[in-house]
């Protein structure tokens, strides 16, 4: 009988503790962010930071994205709830102001460090003391863009558009996709979820370009690495289409 009651009384245990997770909508099982392409929604005070916002994307052995100046990486790894970020690697490029101070003080705080956990969606960074430092929400694609790397299959090397060429992509809320290829314009429709994209096949005007030299091949191209997008990284200033295997096909900039 006692060894009954022991045993509901551990049932019991657990199932008010799974009820307070779900209660307070925090989770601290890995899968709940690792994959998503988070942008920063608080933890800087620097006035202006918002247009330059810091990312961080975590694949399940490192993590990277911008500063809000220079592109970062490191290695990470999770114990629980806790979170251990090993040495950070950044490119050298100088920025002006409010990107230079936003990566002083967002780098300052990512190396602080020690815990994680989410809320409500949002991916939340604390530190040893489990105090605030850093929060997350999931990165959206939407926004006018301007292709500024498009994937070319002879290499597997990203090169730059044509030179007198121009390739737009427009994501709107309620999923419509348009742009322009290059020469002719196009439009479709995409759903989007915490890095996770799919877009669906387009309507394409019919004209035929023939300047620049190549530039129906590199639309061809471009049409078609949007049909293979299946995921995407995002952050303030640029956007990042990928394919099911983790590769970059097309690189956008905020136009």
């Amino acid at each position: 009988m006692r060894s009954a009651l022991a045993t509901l009384a551990v049932l019991l245990l657990v199932e008010l503790g799974a009820g307070c997770s779900a209660e307070d909508g925090s989770d601290t099982n890995p899968s709940s962010f690792e994959g998503v392409p988070w942008v920063l929604s608080a933890g800087i005070d620097v006035e202006g930071w918002e247009k330059v916002a810091p990312s961080a994307s975590f694949d399940g052995e490192r993590v990277g994205g911008s500063t809000g100046c220079n592109r970062y990486g490191a290695s990470y790894t999770i114990d629980g709830d806790k979170l251990e970020i090993g040495e950070i690697a950044q490119t050298l490029i100088a920025c002006t102001s409010p990107a230079d101070a936003v990566e002083r003080d967002y780098l300052a705080a990512f190396q602080r460090v020690d815990g994680w956990r989410t809320e409500d969606e949002e991916l939340v960074l604390v530190d040893s003391g489990e105090a605030e430092l850093l929060r997350f929400r999931a990165g959206m694609p939407e926004g006018s863009w301007l292709v500024t790397g498009l994937l070319r299959q002879s290499d597997k090397a990203l090169v730059s558009p044509l030179a007198g060429t121009e390739i737009t992509a427009s994501l709107d809320e309620d999923g419509a996709l348009a742009g322009s290829a290059g020469c002719n314009q196009y439009t479709t429709t995409y759903t989007a979820e915490r890095g996770v994209i799919e877009i669906t096949p387009r309507s394409v005007t019919e004209m035929l370009c023939t300047e620049p030299d190549g530039v129906m091949e590199q639309e061809v191209a471009y049409l078609d690495a949007l049909s293979k997008a299946a995921r995407y990284r995002v952050d303030a200033g640029s956007l990042e289409l990928l394919d099911a295997g983790g590769t970059t096909i097309v690189m956008f900039q905020r136009a």
